[in-house]
C-alpha cells in the first residue's frame, strides 16, 4: 500500500496467482481515514478479482445425425422382418420337404407292394398251370384236362383244339397215373401285361407200360398274360 499526492493511502489491485488472466481490471479504492478497520476489510475483500471460469457449450447433434440414426434403426427392423420371413420360408420348405418325402415314400411303398402282389400273381399262376400238366389220372382225365383249359389262352389254348378226346383215350387206355409237385420257380421277365416264370417241376409216373413208378424232372418257361378275365396261361415251353 503506498500514499497519494493528497496524503491518502492507496491499494494495489491484487492478482491471483496461476496464469495471467485476461482483462483483469484495476479498481482504485479509496479509503478515508475515518473508516473503522472492518469495513476497509470489506472494500479490500471487493478488490480481490475472482479466478477466470471457463464455461463449455453443450454438444448439438446435427439433425443429419438425427435422421442417420433414424436411417439406420429403420434399417434394423427391415432387416429383423426380412430374417422373421427368411426363417417362416425356410420352416415352409422344410414342412413342405418332409410331406412331399412322407408321400412319395408312401407312393413308392404302396407301389412297391402291388408289384410284389402282381410278380406273386404271376409266380402263382404259372405253378399251378405246371401242377396242372403234370398231374393227370386215367380215372379223372376229363376233370384233370378242363382244369388244365381253365387257364389257358392264345397259343397254348389252341394246342388243345381238337385234341382233347384223343389225349384223353390214350391216358385211359394206357391207365395213366401221374402226379407233379413244383421244386422251384422264379419270374424271368415282366412287362406291361405279362410276365416269364421259368418253373422246375418233378412227376411221379405209372402206366401200364412199368411196374414201377418212373421219376421226371422237367423245366418250363410259362408265358402268363394279364386280362380282363384275370391271369391266364398263354405259351408252354420246355426248357433244357
Amino acid at each position: 500500500m503506498s500514499e497519494s499526492n493528497n496524503g491518502r493511502p492507496r491499494r494495489r489491485a491484487a492478482r491471483s496467482a496461476g496464469p495471467p488472466v485476461e482483462d483483469v481490471r484495476v479498481v482504485d479504492v479509496t479509503v478515508d481515514a475515518g473508516v473503522p478497520a472492518a469495513e476497509k476489510t470489506s472494500t479490500e475483500d471487493a478488490a480481490v478479482v475472482a479466478a477466470p471460469v471457463t464455461l463449455t457449450k453443450p454438444d448439438v447433434v446435427p439433425d443429419e445425425v438425427d435422421e442417420e440414426s433414424a436411417e439406420l434403426d429403420e434399417e434394423d427392423v427391415k432387416l429383423a422382418r426380412l430374417g422373421q420371413l427368411i426363417g417362416l420360408a425356410a420352416a415352409a420348405v422344410l414342412v413342405l420337404a418332409l410331406v412331399v418325402g412322407a408321400t412319395f415314400t408312401a407312393l413308392a411303398a404302396r407301389s412297391g407292394s402291388q408289384d410284389d402282389d402282381l410278380r406273386a400273381q404271376y409266380t402263382q399262376t404259372a405253378r399251378q398251370a405246371v401242377i396242372n400238366l403234370t398231374t393227370i389220372r386215367a380215372d379223372s382225365a376229363k376233370e384233370d384236362i378242363d382244369r388244365i383249359l381253365a387257364v389257358a389262352s392264345g397259343e397254348f389254348k389252341n394246342e388243345f383244339d381238337g385234341r382233347v378226346n384223343p389225349f384223353m383215350d390214350v391216358v385211359k387206355q394206357a391207365k395213366v397215373v401221374s402226379t407233379g409237385e413244383v421244386v422251384e420257380s422264379g419270374i424271368e421277365s415282366v412287362d406291361e401285361n405279362s410276365a416269364k416264370v421259368l418253373v422246375a417241376a418233378k412227376q411221379m409216373v405209372s402206366n401200364t407200360g412199368s411196374a414201377e413208378p418212373q421219376a421226371r424232372q422237367y423245366r418250363f418257361r410259362i408265358t402268363v398274360s394279364k386280362g380282363d378275365s384275370g391271369m391266364t396261361v398263354s405259351k408252354v415251353e420246355f426248357v433244357g
